[in-house]
């Protein structure tokens, strides 16, 4: 929200007309309560003023500026970006009138002006007061115990976040007046309000509810914030006993665990079991090559999907690397798959049906998000569904290579398990359970080895060329 002025009207002016300056020449403007007539204001600047009675909106147009309100309506439309202000313009004798805070910060601001107080009333005086506006656009995601925020900014603009206070998170903007689009409708159950007041995005959350992680991406600018309950849910120990945050940190999901077994073979292989066999295998292997590594589980627990992604973002890791088994009524097929995130359709029957059997997983967190809530989700997300795909083109190449597996592709699948992710993020199918001679491969540890080898060998070039 726009905040007033400290500055109020000059006490000359308290009774009627304000006189305002501007380059050697002045105007009378007439006051209406607490307000200032704007038209007069205008024509001394030599901005052109119009009223557009089918639409009920004033336009104001000043070299390549256009700035539109509406007596009564606090949405501002300033140079294309919708705005929201704490207080709206009023109906008047001469138009429309404006409070000082407006005028100043909606109107002129934009125009590359700001007020300087004189003892009858102002001065308008080239160069904007605040700093250039930055558009952002708010989506957030919803799971169980967390709930991720992506503030998706119209340019590059440095940012930090302050959560000193209960209840809120703010960023500031250290050189930039940030102005939310609200044609964009935030719903989360963890946040009530997002406000924009000077060079701070105000997020109020709801009780309780605080900010467990932050950080910043590129491609597009956007800052990405966990926040949850604090203690969040418990998660098992780092592997390394001391992480370097120089290292990238590649977070491994062992898929199932707990009651929910997933798939398993016709000897009575557990795809849990087999999961978390390669994932040990893979963090070996990774902490070897140099980079640091977190498992969601590191024995037999259960984990909801959506909480197993949102470890990986309040660790702020590199990748996400979710490792299953497959089944299918097909006993003949065979090979590992990659797939990576699609928030529609599959890419085809065979990755519906894997993304179907993958997301009936026990211990998995409703969301409720809804359908506009899922679009407005893909659109934060399309850089990272991008570096995803890579990731997942990586990982299958090396599987296909060192095992000499039938190549099945790279797939995109609606996987819950991926859905929220601020990091690429693929899931790993490294085998037919329901093929007899691939569940006895899968079943040795020598095997374990090389898939966990390919992988680790997929991620590492992935890294190696990520921007």
């Amino acid at each position: 929200m726009i905040a007033a002025l400290l500055a109020p009207l000059p006490a000359a002016a308290q009774g009627g007309a304000v006189t305002f300056e501007f380059q050697g020449r002045a105007v009378s403007v007439p006051r209406v309560g607490t307000k200032l007539e704007v038209v007069p204001i205008l024509g001394l600047l030599g901005a052109e003023a119009a009223y557009s009675p089918a639409a009920g909106t004033y336009g104001v147009q000043f070299k390549d500026h256009t700035i539109q309100f509406a007596p009564g309506q606090r949405s501002v439309l300033v140079d294309d970006q919708l705005e929201e202000v704490a207080d709206a313009p009023e109906a008047s004798p001469g138009g429309v009138a404006v409070s000082v805070a407006f005028l100043e910060r909606v109107v002129l601001s934009p125009l590359g002006f700001h007020l300087e107080n004189t003892p009858d009333g102002y001065r308008i005086v080239e160069g904007a007061r605040f700093p250039d506006v930055v558009g952002v656009r708010v989506a957030a995601a919803d799971f169980g115990t967390t709930t991720t925020l992506v503030v998706t900014l119209a340019r590059a603009a440095k940012a930090e976040v302050r959560d000193d206070t209960p209840g809120l998170a703010v960023i500031h903007f250290a050189g930039a007046t940030p102005q939310i689009d609200t044609s964009f409708p935030l719903r989360s159950r963890r946040v009530r309000s997002v406000t924009a007041d000077k060079q701070d995005l105000t997020i109020t959350l709801t009780e309780g509810v605080a900010v467990l992680s932050w950080h910043a991406l590129e491609g597009p600018p956007r800052v990405i914030l966990e926040v949850g309950r604090r203690p969040p849910t418990p998660t098992p120990a780092p592997l390394l006993s001391q992480r370097r945050r120089a290292m990238p940190l590649v977070v491994i999901d062992p898929g199932h665990g707990g009651d929910d077994t997933g798939a398993e073979s016709a000897v009575g292989m557990m795809e849990k079991d087999l999961t978390l066999s390669v994932a040990e295998q893979l963090a070996k292997d990774l902490l070897a090559r140099g980079y640091a590594v977190r498992l969601t589980r590191d024995g037999d627990q259960t984990r909801a999907l959506t909480d197993r992604t949102a470890l990986a973002n309040r660790l702020d890791a590199t990748v996400f690397v979710s490792l299953h088994a497959n089944a299918s009524r097909a006993t003949s097929a065979r090979g590992a798959e990659t797939y990576y995130m699609s928030l529609d359709k599959a890419s085809d029957e065979d990755a519906a049906a894997a993304a179907r059997l993958e997301n009936a997983a026990k211990g998995t967190s409703g969301n409720g998000n809804s359908k506009l809530d899922l679009i407005l989700w893909d659109m934060a997300q399309a850089e990272v569904l991008n570096e995803s795909a890579r990731l997942a083109l990586d990982v299958q190449r090396e599987l296909n290579t060192l095992l000499n597996l039938p190549d099945r592709g790279v797939k995109q699948a609606p996987f819950v398990v991926l859905k929220g992710a601020t990091m690429p993020a693929v899931l790993v199918e490294v085998g037919f359970l329901s093929n007899a001679a691939e569940a006895k491969q899968l079943a040795d540890a020598g095997y374990q080895q090389r898939l966990a080898a390919a992988i680790a060998a997929g991620i590492e070039e992935y890294l190696r060329s990520a921007p």
